[in-house]
């Protein structure tokens, strides 16, 4: 039997496809156990939802899955409705425990029901809502009554979650969520999003709603020693060999980022015969950025002249922004403007603020930007 290229990107790592993780895996498998509610921060694509649905599979108690995606959703109706309908089929299998959930809790509108039966009998069931009548209290307050009511703890992970504080009513909803939650005592919110520095204003500023509202895990990049265990490995389960040093140069190529690991890992995969050599890894790279040159193009495409320069500057290694030799030699404007600058390529993700030294959200951002706009 042929054997599959065993990179994957773009969908949630699990099984064997999943590489380390195993500080935060725990600490996620504590907060499940404890009730605690977590806050996970990362910038996009370093594999939070991965991590998520890892812990959760590999969670061994017994525990109710809620999980919602805010992305889509754009107001506060659909989002009830969502979690309505999320709750009541995660913590039910049988006909008769959803409508006995529903008489018992839910007293001030009955949901339309669609079920089918399977095999073994087994049901599918989809609900919908009038969402005009939804009480958000009720709905807020459901995945706790549950738990308590069985004595089997609940875990509602939701992501994209910073999604909230865009909707028309966004800060009322999150003072709604924040009251409610924070007496329940047998759900656990694991809460997530793409948007690092838009998360963290969420949870870190003293005049928002969710401010210290769990445990906050800081996501890292996975180790560079990990990801060269984890390529080493996976190359040599499927029969193909792949040098120690070269493994090391595809991880700093795409500077440990979970997403483009597995990228260009997968390329080399599909273009070795058996062996990932210097040649191939190059040509990969090169095939990896010729994939994204359409989306830089677009990005950049969007770019003000200020936002372009600045880039130029921090490619060229100067550190000074605000001086008055770096503004003039880049024509950046006043030292104001670089705030300005600053904000608007963060918000873009582009740039990641969140240690001493700015950084590239994508690695094939600063290479392609040196080639089409860096004079030589």
């Amino acid at each position: 039997m042929k054997k599959k290229n065993p990179f994957k990107y773009g969908e949630l790592s699990t099984g064997e496809n999943f590489c380390n993780r195993k500080a935060e895996l725990k600490r996620l498998h504590s907060a499940f156990r404890d009730g605690q509610s977590i806050v996970l921060i990362s910038p996009r694509r370093w594999g939070k939802s991965s991590l998520v649905d890892h812990a959760l599979g590999t969670y061994k108690g017994k525990l109710y899955q809620v999980k919602i995606d805010c992305f889509g959703i754009s107001s506060s109706e659909e989002f009830y409705a969502t979690v309505l309908k999320s709750v009541l089929l995660a913590t039910t299998s049988k006909l008769k425990q959803l409508t006995d959930t529903v008489t018992k809790h839910i007293k001030s509108f009955i949901p339309y029901i669609k079920y089918t039966v399977g095999e073994g009998e087994e049901l599918s069931i989809s609900l919908d809502f009038p969402e005009s009548k939804l009480d958000p209290g009720t709905v807020l307050d459901l995945a706790q009554k549950i738990a308590h009511q069985r004595k089997i703890r609940v875990v509602v992970c939701i992501d994209e979650f910073q999604k909230i504080a865009e909707w028309q009513d966004g800060s009322t909803v999150l003072e709604k969520l924040r009251s409610h939650w924070q007496k329940h005592k047998e759900v656990t919110y694991c809460l997530y999003g793409s948007k690092r520095h838009v998360m963290s204003g969420l949870f870190s500023h003293s005049s928002q709603p969710f401010y210290r509202f769990g445990e906050t895990i800081l996501l890292n990049k996975i180790e560079h020693g990990e990801w060269v265990s984890f390529l080493l490995t996976e190359f040599r389960k499927t029969g193909k060999s792949i040098a120690i040093e070269v493994a090391q140069e595809l991880v700093s190529l795409v500077e440990s980022h979970s997403y483009y690991v597995q990228y260009l890992a997968r390329i080399c995969w599909n273009n070795a015969k058996d062996k990932i050599t210097p040649v191939i890894l190059k040509d990969s790279w090169a095939e990896l950025l010729n994939d994204h040159l359409a989306l830089f193009q677009n990005i950049v495409k969007g770019l003000t002249l200020y936002q372009t320069n600045y880039i130029k500057a921090l490619l060229a290694g100067e550190t000074q922004l605000t001086s008055q030799r770096v503004l003039q030699a880049y024509q950046l404007g006043s030292q104001g403007n670089i705030k300005r600058i600053a904000n608007a390529l963060e918000d873009q993700e582009i740039l990641d603020y969140s240690t001493e030294t700015p950084s590239f959200c994508d690695p094939y951002f600063a290479p392609l930007f040196k080639k089409y706009f860096v004079s030589k």
